[in-house]
């Protein structure tokens, strides 16, 4: 099994360097990966995958993180087809590994295959030599070292020895700007009701947060709120009358989080000088710098496409950040911010403050949570679970508790059979909201094989393009010719890279480079098969109703689920 491994290691290896040799400007790039002693130089403008930084330079100077540079995205998709339809981001990191395995560990992968030593040998090594940001020609001496070593030493002794001869290897210099490079928000969804959010940046401005949190939280549950800002329905508040009223049973993690959670999103931008502006489309400095960048990004055809759209803007904004910058930052940039009005005209690189708007409409548009939930959970006929933002599974009673309290409602019908959304009827040759919805819904994710993006991040692109000089030319905006995909691969179909073609209303077939095809279908939205039928639904339904509810009767409402007793268990339903 072990050589097997590391003969598939080596085939994929050969794969993606031959895809690297086969294109333009491809020899280049790999002569830079293999001679890079410098992490932080500039990396070739044909490099498909390249992690660039607001500045244009790789962000990470670990050696898996350059080889994914080498990997062009229509090459991942093949690759992640090749791997049993595993995620795009997966067959990235795979490759990788088998790349520097391939290139820097030839010598351990070599003997892998014959036998001599375990595949495990090397695929230990992967997050070891990155740690130690080692370069090639530096993964390759301790290759040799390694390779040495008797095949009968026990792991520990193996590790050991790796973790000696690392320390006296030469690793790459380390970029001291990382930490701001390195600045990020991820979400990760649990499978039980519960979310983890993380942040990533410099350390004295994450600590700070902390510390502010912390301490804003300690001072409420001390009922010491002298200090703090006290109003309610915006009418401040003296802390004196709280005096000995204040009802407050939250831990001090519970307050961290509320204080966190309930924060309003804000930072600063500059804005740019006139002469700048004279020469582009638009003044506002992320829409300018965005396009510019998407517009190069255009040209490659293989580039990041949220990288390249942001960094632009990131590489003037970093140096006002006071988040990131300190107080002395801070003390000048609202300086300069406080000497201009709103009223009059603009100076040349005038710092503009940007809050999140309060406004319901706003929100609904660009931050809503969605949550699908079975119509028999909201009655409380069943437990199904609902998915929140996706597949992200949601237990029936949250369901249930966020039901009672939502505003906006929309109906999404699935096939009894199949549990698959259902299309919505199509009017209009533009897409309507309704339709927007029932196919982010259906699909959930952009319809790319192995492509992990949202729907509600992805554009809803035609299957068969539409002409806009003549709409019966072309293939018209329908459900049946419409489909979610995420910017980076509808540019890469617009190119011609990838190509498409609908078989089925549920089924879309995908013609890769060197002639792979894969297929894509929706998920259900649902299970299949229901363990109640329709006949036990609707009677509980009715049950229900019948229930009387009155001032001194209390029993289960529209969000509880109802108990039926012994004696009526027996009987058929009354239909």
């Amino acid at each position: 099994m072990d050589r097997l491994r590391a003969h598939e290691t080596a085939r994929l290896a050969a794969f993606a360097l031959s895809r690297v040799l086969n294109r333009r400007g491809g020899e280049q790039e790999l002569e830079e990966f293999l001679t890079a002693r410098d992490a932080f130089n500039e990396p070739s403008q044909n490099s498909p995958g390249a992690a660039q930084g607001v500045d244009g330079r790789c962000t990470d100077p670990r050696i898996s993180a350059r080889a994914r540079e080498l990997i062009a995205p229509e090459d991942a998709i093949v690759i992640a087809v090749k791997l049993k339809k595993s995620r795009l981001e997966t067959a990235r990191r795979v490759t990788a590994a088998a790349v520097v395995a391939f290139l820097g560990l030839h010598n351990l992968l070599a003997s892998a295959v014959q036998g001599r030593v375990a595949m495990e040998r090397v695929t230990r090594l992967s997050f070891r030599i990155d740690d130690a940001f080692l370069p090639l020609s530096e993964v390759q001496a301790l290759d040799r070292h390694l390779d040495a070593l008797s095949p009968d030493i026990s792991m520990d002794q193996y590790e050991k020895q790796a973790r000696m001869h690392i320390r006296m290897l030469d690793p790459l210099p380390q970029d001291p700007d990382a930490p701001r490079k390195k600045r990020c928000v991820r979400l990760e969804r649990c499978d039980d009701d519960s979310a983890i959010l993380t942040m990533i940046g410099p350390v004295d401005v994450i600590e700070a947060l902390f510390q502010r949190l912390r301490a804003m939280a300690r001072a409420i549950r001390r009922h010491e709120l002298g200090a703090l800002g006290l109003s309610r329905d915006g009418v401040p508040v003296d802390a004196d009358d709280l005096s000995g009223r204040l009802v407050e049973d939250r831990r001090i993690a519970e307050l961290m989080f509320d204080l966190l959670a309930a924060a309003r999103p804000q930072t600063q931008v500059r804005v740019r000088s006139r002469r700048t502006t004279d020469t582009t489309d638009t003044t506002d400095l992320g829409r300018a710098g965005g396009t510019a960048a998407g517009s190069d990004s255009s040209k490659r055809g293989l580039a990041d496409c949220d990288s390249a759209e942001s960094a632009p803007a990131k590489r003037d904004l970093t140096d006002l950040d006071p988040a990131v910058n300190g107080p002395v930052e801070r003390e000048l940039v609202g300086a300069s911010a406080a000497d201009h009005t709103s009223t009059g005209p603009l100076p040349d690189d005038a710092v503009v403050d940007v809050l999140c708007p309060t406004d319901g409409s706003w929100l609904r548009k660009q931050a809503a949570v969605t949550i699908t939930v079975p119509l028999t959970t909201v009655m409380g006929l069943d437990e199904h679970p609902g998915r929140i933002n996706g597949d992200v599974p949601l237990s029936a009673p949250r369901c249930r508790e966020a039901a009672s309290h939502s505003t906006s409602w929309y109906r999404v019908l699935t096939d009894p059979a199949t549990s698959i959304v259902t299309d919505h009827i199509a009017q209009t040759y533009e897409p309507t909201a309704a339709m927007r919805r029932t196919i982010r819904q259906k699909w959930r994710t952009c319809t790319v094989p192995g492509c992990s993006q949202p729907a509600e991040w992805c554009e809803i692109e035609h299957c068969c393009s539409f002409s806009k000089r003549d709409p019966r030319t072309g293939g018209q905006t329908v459900m049946e010719n419409l489909h979610p995909m995420c910017k980076h691969h509808h540019q890469l179909k617009t190119m011609g890279v990838i190509r498409l073609k609908r078989l089925s209303r549920d089924d879309v077939a995908w013609v890769l480079p060197m002639g792979v095809a894969a297929t894509t279908s929706p998920p259900p939205l649902a299970r299949g098969t229901d363990t109640h039928t329709t006949g036990e639904l609707l009677h509980r339904a009715q049950t229900l109703s019948d229930l009387p509810v009155d001032d001194v009767y209390e029993g289960p409402d529209l969000f509880s689920t109802v108990v039926e007793s012994e004696d009526d268990s027996d009987e058929a339903p009354p239909f």
